[in-house]
């Protein structure tokens, strides 16, 4: 950053700073919210954290501003999701469409990021003296490039502007009423804190199915149970100023635990799908060295793959060993009786 000395000494930037990234912020619900409340404050909560990281990836300021936008989007759809019996199912099927458009155009970029940062990296670290790993490292940013091409350009189209224009007005006009059935509109009046315990139920128990014996479950079961997870981190997230922070707090910890885990299998699974498309534009003895690198990157995270799988046990029996907040204290279990003691009357 350039800088001039003004005349009494003091330096002073001329560029403006970088914009930072932001990670959304959990809506404010009253304890007496109506379920329709809960939904125009997780709606617009998610509009602000997509606006908020706009800047920061159109300037490319740092790989987390992508990452917190496709969040927002991927938020967003999961509160679609989770209302998607009291809300218009044609509303329900525009929204979650447009929604489904950012997250794909936003998530090239987003999956190079994590390729070059949590999958490259580490090996460029241990294989230093390997000539084919910078190979794969130019291509790879060349890649990377094009794909956050694409991502700004969706986000300086007039479709992701009416997209937010749209969620804005939807959810703070309340505007499923147009549509809804009686039980719908009904259903949208009851107590937040009610609903929010039926859906964080119904996702908890849905999870504890899906995993079944988590230790023996294939990549793409463990793929669908992380999913399932994010999905009730989302949930609790979103309802969990309506009950205890003392109760919430910690099993948020467990759940972003057991995500953080699952999710390092997945982004090497993700990472074979994305070294298939490195060799492509190359010829020759490029191409051969970055099949080569794109091989051993793989190889090297096969390699420390028993270390992630013990944290990854770890984690979920950590997660099923806390007791749901939403649900009402399990009772203490009584105290077993005394032993009789020799003499004593009969």
């Amino acid at each position: 950053m350039r800088a001039m000395t003004d005349p009494d000494g003091v330096k002073t930037n001329l560029e403006p700073p970088q914009p930072r990234w932001r990670k959304a912020k959990t809506p404010t619900l009253a304890p007496s919210a109506t379920a329709e409340e809960a939904l125009t404050g997780i709606v617009v909560s998610g509009v602000q954290h997509l606006r908020a990281n706009e800047a920061c990836v159109l300037a490319r300021a740092h790989e987390e501003g992508i990452h917190q936008m496709r969040v927002a989007a991927r938020r967003l759809r999961s509160a679609l999701t989770l209302y998607r019996d009291h809300l218009p199912e044609e509303q329900l099927r525009y929204l979650n469409g447009e929604l489904k458009w950012l997250i794909r155009e936003l998530g090239s970029a987003r999956d190079w990021d994590v390729f070059v940062d949590g999958v490259l990296r580490p090996v460029e670290g241990d294989l230093t003296e390997e000539p084919t790993i910078p190979v794969l490292a130019r291509t790879v940013e060349k890649l990377r490039d094009e794909a956050y091409g694409r991502a700004s350009a969706a986000i300086k189209s007039q479709r992701y502007a009416g997209l937010i224009l749209l969620l804005k007005a939807w959810a703070e006009g309340k505007r499923w009423h147009d549509g809804a059935s009686k039980e719908q509109a009904a259903a949208m009046r009851t107590r937040a804190v009610d609903l929010a315990r039926q859906l964080l139920d119904q996702g908890y128990e849905e999870t504890l199915t899906l995993a079944g014996t988590f230790a023996e479950l294939s990549v793409e079961e463990r793929h669908s149970v992380r999913i399932r997870i994010k999905k009730l981190r989302y949930a609790t997230e979103f309802f969990g100023g309506l009950f205890p922070r003392r109760q919430v707090v910690p099993y948020l910890a467990a759940m972003k635990a057991l995500q953080d885990q699952l999710g390092l299998n997945n982004d090497v699974e993700v990472a074979r799908g994305l070294l298939k498309k490195a060799p492509k534009r190359a010829r020759g003895k490029e191409r051969r060295d970055i099949a080569y690198a794109a091989g051993l990157v793989i190889g090297w995270h096969s390699h420390v793959s028993d270390h992630r799988e013990q944290g990854a046990l770890r984690a979920w029996d950590r997660f099923v060993g806390r007791h749901p907040f939403w649900r009402p204290a399990e009772p203490a279990p009584a105290p077993a009786p005394a032993p009789e003691q020799a003499g004593d009357p009969a």
